[in-house]
């Protein structure tokens, strides 16, 4: 089975319908082997939290429901279960500290995410980066350290 590590943006999207999630739903309808960085729960609880209480016109957000609020946190406790966490370390942080030796990297959980990635890369050579990059260059940072094809865009596999 492959494996793939989701980021935030990828990993969000089997939570808010948007342009990709299918592809999501089929990486954990065909169960591979799902990596994720401890910190995105963070971020994709903040994203169900926005689209709970405070939408955002910008996201094309739409509020949701009480009910759904709970339902999708119920949905992520469940696919977390499936998953493959992986903890932050000092290890991580020096592995930022040489990715912005090379690339500038705005987001500091994109940042995370990569180095997160990179670390992980070192003991599964067949891991995945699955990336889904609206507004930051975390693609092309990622594309500095592997190969293109280690790199899977939601969006482009539709």
């Amino acid at each position: 089975m492959a494996k793939y590590f989701l980021e935030t943006s990828a990993f969000v999207k089997r939570y808010k319908k948007e342009a990709g999630s299918s592809f999501i739903n089929i990486l954990f309808q065909e169960n591979h082997y799902l990596f994720y960085l401890n910190l995105a729960i963070i971020e994709i609880r903040k994203v169900f939290y926005r689209l709970y209480k405070w939408p955002q016109p910008l996201e094309k957000d739409i509020r949701i429901t009480k009910e759904k609020f709970e339902k999708l946190n119920a949905r992520l406790a469940e696919d977390l279960l499936k998953m493959y966490r992986i903890d932050f370390t000092q290890e991580m942080i020096e592995k930022a500290t040489e990715i912005l030796k090379k690339v500038w990297i705005k987001s500091v959980f994109d940042l995370a995410h990569l180095s997160s990635f990179l670390i992980a890369k070192e003991i599964y050579p067949d891991l995945t980066f699955v990336c889904s990059d609206k507004r930051s260059n975390l693609i092309k940072a990622a594309e500095i350290f592997v190969n293109s094809s280690d790199i899977k865009i939601p969006e482009h596999e539709e």
